[in-house]
Parts: C-alpha cells; sequence; structure tokens
C-alpha cells in the first residue's frame, strides 16, 4: 500500500501499549519504521529492551513520544512478549486493538477474536488458532546502516563465527555442537566468540560466515491423555489446529539478522524444510545457508564445496533482509494488516 494512503488511514497516529513499561526490540524496530514513514506514535514505555548488538532507538529519546494510554488513535498495538499472556485493552473503540509476541513460547500465546496478534517464531508445523500474522526479530536502523560499505567479501576471514553462549532451552543448538560443528571444523575454521557488541559487529563484518541458529525441538503432547488427564491446563495449552509429528520452535535468532546486516552468511536450519513462517521467507543458497538435520555431514561439507557462491550470498542476502525487514518495510507491513480491521 502506498505511503500516502496509509498515512491518510492512520491520521491519528498509533499508540503501543507496553504492560510492562518496555519496548521490546520488534516494538522498537516499528517505532523507528513508523517515525521513518511519518506516522505519529506515542507509547507508555520508558525503556528499550533487545541485544546490545541490536538495540533499536539507540539514540532516540523515548520522552518525546511517552504519552499515558488515552484515546483518539488511529490503532493501538500491546506488547505482551514479557508475559505472552492476553492482556485486555478497552475503552478505545472503535479503533483496532492488535497484540504483538516475539516471547520464545509465542507459539503458544493465545489472542481472542476479533484481535489480530503479530507472531515471531510462527510455524507452519504447529499452527495455533485465532488471527495470527507471522513477524520476524528484524533490523534496528542503525545496523542497517552501520555496515553499507563493508561489503568486501573477498576481504573477510574465511571463518565461521560462533557466539553462543550456553542457555537452557536450545536443543539445536546442543545438537548441532555434537554433530554439525566439528564436521564444519575439518573444512572451516569455527571461531569462538565472546566480545562486546562493537567489536562483535566488526568481526561480522570481517567475517565470512556466522552460526545463526536457534530452537528447541516440541512433541506434539496432545496425543498423550495421560496429560489431558492429569495436567489439564498444560493439555490445553498445547492445543493446535494443526500440528506436525515434532518440530522446532524457538527458532528466530538475533544472529540471524545481524549476519545478515553485516554481510556474513548466515547458517540457519533450512527455513522451508522446517517450516519456519516469515512475512517473506529467505530463499536457501540464495539469502543463507542451510542446514539439514538428516545429513549434518553433507550440510557441512556443501558449505565447503560452494564457498565460489559466499560472495553473491552475503550481498544478496544483505539487500534482500534491508529491503523486506528495515524498520520502514516492517512498519508498512503491519499497518498494512491493520488497515483491513479499521473501522
Amino acid at each position: 500500500m502506498p505511503n500516502s494512503n496509509l498515512k491518510s488511514l492512520f491520521s491519528r497516529g498509533l499508540y503501543i501499549h507496553a504492560p510492562d513499561q518496555t519496548l521490546t526490540h520488534f516494538s522498537g524496530c516499528l517505532v523507528e519504521g513508523l517515525l521513518d514513514l511519518g506516522i505519529g506514535v506515542k507509547t507508555n514505555a520508558t525503556q528499550v529492551t533487545s541485544r546490545p548488538a541490536s538495540t533499536p532507538l539507540t539514540d532516540f529519546d523515548l520522552s518525546t513520544i511517552h504519552a499515558e494510554p488515552l484515546t483518539g488513535f488511529s490503532a493501538y498495538l500491546v506488547d505482551i512478549s514479557a508475559t505472552n499472556t492476553f492482556v485486555r485493552f478497552e475503552g478505545v473503540e472503535p479503533a483496532p486493538v492488535a497484540y504483538i509476541t516475539t516471547s520464545d513460547i509465542s507459539i503458544f500465546s493465545e489472542v481472542p477474536d476479533p484481535h489480530i496478534v503479530f507472531v515471531a517464531h510462527d510455524s507452519t508445523a504447529a499452527v495455533k488458532p485465532g488471527r495470527r500474522i507471522p513477524i520476524a526479530f528484524g533490523l534496528p536502523q542503525h545496523l542497517c546502516d552501520t555496515s553499507k560499505d563493508s561489503l568486501t567479501p573477498n576481504k573477510r576471514d574465511q571463518v565461521a563465527l560462533d557466539s553462543f553462549r550456553p542457555t537452557l532451552h536450545q536443543g539445536v543448538r546442543a545438537l548441532l555442537d555434537l554433530a554439525f560443528t566439528p564436521a564444519l571444523a575439518q573444512n572451516i575454521p569455527v571461531t569462538k566468540l565472546n566480545v562486546p557488541p562493537t567489536r562483535y559487529i566488526k568481526a561480522l563484518e570481517n567475517s565470512a560466515l556466522c552460526l545463526a541458529y536457534g530452537g528447541e525441538f516440541y512433541s506434539p503432547i496432545m496425543g498423550n491423555h495421560w496429560f489431558k488427564n492429569h495436567q489439564p491446563a498444560l493439555f490445553a495449552q498445547h492445543t493446535f489446529d494443526h500440528v506436525d509429528t515434532a518440530a522446532v520452535l524457538r527458532w528466530d535468532s538475533w544472529r540471524f539478522w545481524e549476519a545478515l546486516a553485516c554481510g556474513c552468511i548466515p547458517i540457519h536450519l533450512d527455513f522451508e524444510k522446517y517450516k519456519f513462517n516469515l512475512p517473506v521467507i529467505p530463499e536457501a543458497w540464495t539469502h543463507y545457508i542451510p542446514i539439514d538435520l538428516s545429513d549434518l555431514s553433507e550440510s557441512a561439507d556443501a558449505i565447503w564445496k560452494r564457498r565460489a557462491q559466499w560472495p553473491d550470498i552475503a550481498a544478496v542476502g544483505r539487500a534482500w533482509a534491508i529491503e523486506h525487514y528495515a524498520p520502514a518495510p516492517t512498519a508498512r507491513r503491519i499497518l498494512t494488516a491493520l488497515a483491513d480491521v479499521l473501522p
């Protein structure tokens, strides 16, 4: 939808409500995009939370758009990422109220009709009921700008960066630490990295590849009636319109977007094979390097065999990420979805 139409439809601006007064990464990027498009925005948030290397609104004074909840906006967004739990937001009718969740367990969020919920980590392998629209972590504007002159693929260190820290509920990383990284290291040095954010971005700009996957394995427990009989609340939470026999959830990754912005090729599970859902899905071997869990040795070997493609993947991947997931296109996509529910 043209910007002029969006500015007309949302002439009274958007209000973003944060129950904990904190803008999450996605909402911060959204604010950047709204401001870029000339759409008015207010929020009750007093701070922004994100990874240090990816934090949006880093040089922006939030107090300039601060306002307690009030009526009169074209639409309202409620960011429930902190709790992943529906929060009623009333008294603003007939303006639509939509929800955002980027929680690690966002796939389990349930927001009642008629509300839209914008969901990170979405998957077509495990489909919840409701009006769900996929979103990505995406990129803050400073990352889009920082690395625009750094695309010198042939001068980069021919290494794969590994900046993962030990953490909980990251079964995919644990599996790949055991079975993929050693195979990759037979052909390509894998460099462990634990440095401050500025040095991390510089390392991405100077390196060819980055391990950028995440996620946890999921089994559909609704097939086990022990849970229905003994833990009915948990069983109800695991009710899906559709679910495969197994899935990878919590799959989106800060590193994926940071690497793309820096022209460093991210290595990630195959989006298409594992049914990761985004508004615009990246193509394997065009925008990123895929991993197939059914043949990890071949996945590792293919990266080295296809090294002549690295410069093209780096350039095309960066351009794709900025075209679709920089703040302005992100805001345009959210506004277009909200336009369908305006009174």
